[in-house]
C-alpha cells in the first residue's frame, strides 16, 4: 500500500487491500475503505472552490449546493465501487449477499458459475475449486470417549 508520511499525518493513496475469497479461496484485492476519505472530501472540496469560482468569478455561498452535490455524487460512485470489488471474480461469491440471505448467494454463485461456463475468456483460467462439505457418516460414534 502506497502511504505519503509527512511529519504530522499519515495519507493512504493506495486503498486497496488484498484478501481470499471465502468461497473459492482466491486471492483477490478489495476497496477497504466503504466511505470517502479525508483525501477525496479535500479533493472535492477544492474541485467544488474552483468551479465556484469558475461560474460567478468569486466565491459565492451557492458553492456550498455544488459541494454538496460533489459529495454526494462522490459518495455514490465510491460505495458503487465498495460494493462491485466485493464480488470475487472468480467465483461470483458475493460476502455482503451472503450475510443477508445464504440462499440468494448461492444462486448467484450457481448462476455466475453458468455464464462462466458459456464464456470463452473464462476457458483458459483454472477452474473454480468448489467447497467440499464435510457430513459425519450416521450409525458412527463421534464422541471423544472412545
Amino acid at each position: 500500500m502506497a502511504n505519503y508520511k509527512c511529519m504530522f499525518f499519515n495519507i493512504k493513496l493506495a486503498e486497496r487491500k488484498s484478501c481470499y475469497c471465502a468461497f473459492c479461496k482466491v486471492q483477490r484485492k478489495v476497496h477497504s475503505s466503504k466511505n470517502l476519505t479525508l483525501l477525496s472530501v479535500v479533493g472535492l472540496l477544492g474541485l467544488s472552490l474552483l468551479v465556484t469560482y469558475i461560474i460567478w468569478q468569486t466565491l459565492d455561498p451557492r458553492g456550498l449546493f455544488i459541494l454538496g452535490l460533489f459529495l454526494f455524487v462522490g459518495e455514490i460512485f465510491h460505495q458503487l465501487r465498495w460494493r462491485q470489488s466485493m464480488i470475487c471474480s472468480n467465483c461470483g461469491f458475493d460476502p455482503v449477499l451472503y450475510l443477508k440471505d445464504p440462499e440468494k448467494a448461492g444462486l448467484k454463485i450457481k448462476e455466475f458459475l453458468e455464464y462462466r461456463s458459456e464464456r470463452p475468456e473464462y476457458l483458459l483460467k483454472p477452474p473454480v475449486q468448489l467447497p467440499v462439505r464435510k457430513v459425519a457418516a450416521k450409525g458412527h460414534n463421534i464422541s471423544l470417549r472412545g
